[in-house]
């Protein structure tokens, strides 16, 4: 059994489905951080790819989950740049112009 975390997996072959699978992943464990403290910590955005650190960047910045740039681990995403090719979540109907799209991230 592969007890990898879905934020490092190997992520070529994705489709929109998996993508979106792992932002809500990402963005059950960002906005339940009083239960997922541990993990959080235990981040290491190096192991992750663009996409990943983008979808982590979007979730803070649209929740306004600022403070979570505080870690020591996530502080390097407040950098974070837009991708160069779109990401797109499948059809989940997030239409208003915020900061998934200026991150070039579609649902």
């Amino acid at each position: 059994m592969n007890n990898t975390k879905p934020y490092y997996l190997d992520q070529s072959g994705w489709t929109s489905n998996d993508y979106y699978s792992l932002h809500r992943y990402l963005h059950r464990m960002m906005t339940h951080s009083d239960r997922k403290k541990a993990e959080i910590e235990s981040l290491d955005t190096s192991l992750m790819s663009e996409r990943t650190k983008v979808l982590l960047y979007c979730i803070i910045k649209y929740y306004h989950l600022d403070e979570m740039f505080g870690f020591s681990n996530l502080s390097s995403l407040v950098d974070q740049k837009p991708l160069d090719e779109r990401l797109v979540l499948g059809d989940h109907g997030l239409k208003e112009e915020n900061v998934y799209y200026k991150m070039n991230v579609i649902f």
